[in-house]
């Protein structure tokens, strides 16, 4: 379930509240009831996860009790993966702070850590509720804002809905067509065997850039959608016209990282991937097409 209204701390008390010191100090999120992991990618280890399932524990949390994940991605992801594996599963609210978890990361269920250089490499689907505060927004950082473009260029070009919405400038307008929106694909395809995988979209290649060169998640994924466009207009899947309209929007926002054999490789690791082949998510119908590395490695460099 998805809500949109204002988040009070007082109005979970009883809760266990996670978050990371960066959010807790800017919104006053502190006490005996909350725990803070790291800041970023970095949370999204086994170490933390026994840590904070460890906190659990000594805070008495039972499986009838509820946890707060306060925070972008990677608190949501964290915080997720340990809410649903601690005594079987617990309750969980998410309440994202960042334009990509609003938009994003913390609808649809999935939770992931990263292992051995691989992102999201392990993680579970499991079902929580997400409270929606558009003020979180305003104290983001350029860079964050930014780094919400990339996920936001995504929606744009899967709904075109969404485009118009985005056109009318109300960041609040368009946050909640994008939560409507994921929302809607993942109900129709919970375990993401199907429909859900447009949703992947730029993230083939992104993931890879993510983890590989150091860019936020928002660049990467932009990245991987300037590479994706560009591959169906080569592959005779789009014109030309509509290549260069998003190509170029992605480059109004957005470097444009030159790729490489070792990028490339990266990909391999892609949950999509079956039988040997690199799956990747193409528009104009964002269908699912394979590849072999040799085949992308023509194709791309």
């Amino acid at each position: 379930m998805i809500v949109y209204q204002k988040f009070n701390i007082s109005d979970f008390s009883d809760c266990l509240i996670v978050t990371d010191g960066h959010v807790g100090e800017l919104y006053g999120i502190k006490g005996g009831n909350v725990y803070y992991l790291p800041r970023g990618e970095s949370a999204k280890s086994f170490e933390n996860i026994e840590k904070l399932c460890s906190w659990f524990l000594s805070r008495n949390l039972e499986r009838r009790g509820r946890v707060i994940a306060v925070g972008g991605g990677s608190v949501g992801d964290t915080v997720g993966f340990a809410a649903s594996v601690y005594k079987r599963g617990v309750a969980l609210t998410h309440v994202p702070t960042t334009l990509v978890a609003q938009i994003d990361s913390s609808i649809g269920g999935k939770t992931a850590i990263d292992l051995d250089g691989v992102k999201n490499a392990v993680g579970t689907f499991y079902n929580a509720d997400t409270l929606i505060d558009v003020r979180f927004l305003r104290t983001l950082s350029q860079e964050q804002i930014l780094c919400g473009q990339g996920e936001l260029l995504k929606y744009r070009m899967l709904s075109s809905e969404i485009d118009g919405v985005f056109a009318k400038g109300n960041i609040e307008n368009t946050v909640r067509a994008c939560a409507e929106y994921k929302s809607s694909v993942c109900a129709a395809d919970p375990h993401d065997n199907g429909i859900r995988h447009k949703l992947n979209f730029g993230h083939t290649i992104g993931h890879a850039l993510e983890l590989s060169c150091g860019l936020t998640h928002g660049e990467a994924v932009a990245n991987g959608i300037y590479y994706a466009t560009d591959l169906a207009y080569k592959l005779g899947k789009c014109g030309k016209t509509y290549r260069n309209e998003w190509t170029d929007k992605v480059k109004a926002l957005f470097n444009i990282i030159p790729l490489s054999r070792e990028i490339l490789r990266l990909t391999v690791h892609d949950k999509k991937n079956g039988n040997g082949k690199i799956s990747f998510i193409l528009p104009p119908d964002f269908g699912e097409t394979a590849f072999t590395m040799e085949q992308l490695i023509s194709l791309l460099l």
